[in-house]
């Protein structure tokens, strides 16, 4: 199967605009229930779970585990 000219250039895209994630699943999982609480609060997110956010962003077995923490 071969790609359009344009699902290259949006592929191309998606890549360039991925961060680099610091944070693997098991450092997800360990502080995604924290991530959660302080989000169903709506208290404003600490620095440290910056990286959660970004991780869950990328990730979507640790998305998966968040919703169902929700």
């Amino acid at each position: 199967m071969a790609l359009s000219d344009e699902q290259i250039k949006q592929l191309l895209g998606l890549v360039s605009s991925c961060e680099s994630d610091p944070l693997d699943c098991d450092g997800c999982f360990e502080r995604v229930a924290e991530f959660a609480e302080v989000e169903l609060a709506g208290q404003g997110l600490p620095e440290a779970l910056e990286a959660v956010k970004r991780h869950l962003a990328q990730c979507p077995c640790c998305c998966d585990e968040y919703a169902a923490l929700l």
